[in-house]
């Protein structure tokens, strides 16, 4: 019996011992286009074993009979071999065609990977659908190279804040330029007021300007981070460009393509605040050293007490969100189109916030001519947000964490309950969230519609007309209230209405030409005309008769009320020449000259230019 035992285990062990048997593996890897050697590459076993190639190409690692070893280096094909003995194993890369030869948006036009001196990060559409989010920008979030995304507030919908290396201004906006479908978009977003003695418009006086617009229906963003890539947008680019590309339709069979999801938001961890027992015994605490005897009954006996009311627990919540977006895409060799439309609903973790948007957009190209391509975009946004005042003194998760777990959400007759004292006053938060309100109702039309002629082999003229129109409603309302000790008479409304309407007119030539199958040249210049021109009205009124009827009419009385109107116009001229011999060196000049009615009456205009080489 033992020997068969034996015998058994033999047949077990020593194939594994053979497979186990490990070597020292050395090589060297090169470019499979000249030979050269190649230092960095990345060499790594499948037990994430890894090591890079010296200056040399050359490398050395140990890896098991059988294992897998992978090369890898950025702009170069990805290559795998099995390691069957301890011979060299030497690895020619090829390049990556497929990365060098992608198409990135730039300034007036796009180009290759390959060909850019300028500093350049895209991301492709599809990899915003990895995390639910209501707003594209909000998925930049650790996606790019180079620029920080910080998000302002937990509000669905909320602005973020975007640098693009660095903040490169002392006093004014340091937030990047969108340019959608070829419609410049301030990425600073518009004011929303609300009451400042009210809590504010939750740590912000800004709306997200992006909200608007599906991330499902983005083909790509590309970023122009530095000054090269930037400059042909002027001082507009200053702080780096976000080039947003929304699908279009493809030659072919029609497809339906419906795409949404389901989530839930939750707050993971709260702050460990004391329950009442606690709460009771600090109590005894603090009036004992300070030798007062005027200890309320309440707190004597901290053993009689229960949890109290956890206050956190009452302004928090699971918060739902779905979003559904249906589209349609086809056409022919001629033409080709792309409709969508979508609906989002998300609630806030913070009770009394949420977001709903409803958004459509059609996309269509047209081959008119051998030589005339036309087509355009147009989408319609209409978002609502109820935003929850979470700022200030009195506001929901600041009272949260000061109000004593002594107070009850609502008091024996069913009404919200308060502190018995306005001695070190807090607010009931959970009162604040659902009975004060700041809602803003936005609607929003964004359109781009071109025409491409080429006059010539190699030279295209292409005309385009943008426009962004917005019309925003923010209603504000303070109720009068009496929550314990704290007693507002005085109710007040307020109702802010503003619109916008932004247009733009470019029209520039495109040349290209490749001289002796080395020289490559690409020249473009052309000029620009925009006007943007906004009004709006502010009104307060106070002492309406019921906090029931929210709206401003005949009744109660004006408190204040203001009116804007203004406008900006702009004309520019720009230019950019490009040059690569033979695929390896490249320069790339541009020049932009804007002229601002923003600018100093003694100085009205500017000149942008930039030079780089690769």
């Amino acid at each position: 019996m033992r020997k068969i035992l034996y015998l058994l285990l033999l047949i077990l062990v020593i194939p594994c011992m053979a497979y186990a048997q490990e070597y020292q593996i050395s090589g060297k890897v090169t470019d499979a286009l000249d030979g050269s050697p190649l230092p960095g590459v990345t060499v790594q076993t499948q037990t994430r074993t890894a090591t890079m190639t010296d200056a040399d190409g050359k490398y050395t690692i140990k890896a098991n009979k059988g294992y897998v070893l992978t090369f890898s280096f950025i702009g170069m094909t990805p290559q795998s071999i099995k390691v069957e003995s301890e011979k060299a194993i030497n690895v020619a890369m090829p390049e990556d065609n497929v990365s060098l030869d992608e198409v990135v948006v730039i300034g007036y036009g796009t180009a290759k990977k390959s060909d850019l001196t300028g500093a350049v990060s895209s991301l492709a559409g599809d990899k915003l659908k990895e995390v639910p989010v209501v707003s594209f920008d909000q998925a930049l979030q650790g996606k790019l190279a180079g620029v920080q995304v910080t998000s302002n507030s937990g509000t669905p919908g909320a602005a973020t804040t975007i640098r693009i290396r660095g903040a490169s201004s002392i006093t004014g906006d340091n937030e990047p330029l969108y340019v959608i479908d070829g419609v410049p978009v301030s990425g600073s977003g518009t004011a929303i007021a609300g009451f400042d003695w009210a809590g504010g418009s939750n740590g912000q006086n800004k709306v997200n300007p992006l909200a608007a617009i599906s991330p499902s229906d983005i083909l790509s963003i590309d970023v122009l981070k530095d000054a090269s890539a930037a400059a042909i947008y002027g001082a507009a680019g200053a702080n780096g460009v976000i080039m947003v590309t929304t699908r279009r339709g493809k030659a072919g069979e029609t497809k339906i393509t419906y795409d949404g999801y389901s989530s839930v938001s939750s707050i993971t961890k709260t702050l460990d605040m004391m329950n009442l027992r606690q709460y009771a015994t600090y109590q005894q605490e603090i009036f004992a050293d300070l030798g007062r005897q005027d200890l309320s009954d309440y707190f004597k006996d901290a053993s009689i007490l229960g949890k109290g009311e956890d206050w956190q627990k009452a302004v928090f919540r699971d918060a739902w969100a779905q979003s559904h977006n249906i589209s349609v895409n086809g056409g022919s060799d001629k033409s080709q189109f792309s409709v969508s439309t979508g609906w989002l609903d998300q609630d806030g973790v913070v009770i009394g916030s949420g977001f709903n948007r409803f958004s459509s957009r059609v996309n269509f190209d047209t081959q008119a001519r051998s030589w005339l391509k036309l087509g355009g975009s147009l989408s319609y946004s209409r978002t609502n947000e109820t935003i929850t005042l979470n700022d200030g003194g009195d506001g929901v998760i600041m009272n949260a964490l000061m109000m004593g777990p002594n107070v009850p959400v609502k008091d024996m007759d069913g009404e919200y309950a308060g502190p018995e004292s306005v001695v070190g006053v807090s607010w009931n938060p959970v009162a604040i969230a659902m009975q004060r309100s700041n809602k803003l109702l936005r609607n929003r039309v964004m359109g781009n519609f071109y025409v491409s002629a080429e006059i010539m082999k190699g030279l295209t003229l292409r005309s385009e007309y943008s426009f962004d129109a917005s019309n925003n409603t923010n209603k504000a309302f303070h109720p009068t209230y009496h929550w314990g000790a704290l007693k507002n008479e005085i109710n007040r409304i307020m109702q802010r209405e503003d619109q916008s309407y932004f247009w733009i007119q470019k029209d520039y030539l495109t040349w290209d030409k490749v001289f002796e199958n080395k020289h490559n040249v690409s020249l473009m210049g052309g000029f620009e005309a925009q006007k943007s021109a906004w009004e709006g009205t502010r009104l307060i009124k106070k002492q309406l008769t019921t906090d029931d009827i929210q709206v401003i009419g005949v009744d109660g009385i004006y408190d204040s009320n203001s009116g804007w109107k203004d406008e900006a116009t702009q004309a520019s001229y720009f230019g950019r020449a490009n040059y690569n011999y033979d695929g390896k060196y490249y320069l790339t000049a541009t020049l932009r000259r804007d002229g601002s009615s923003k600018f100093g009456e003694n100085n009205r205009w500017g000149t942008f230019p930039s030079f780089a080489g690769a």
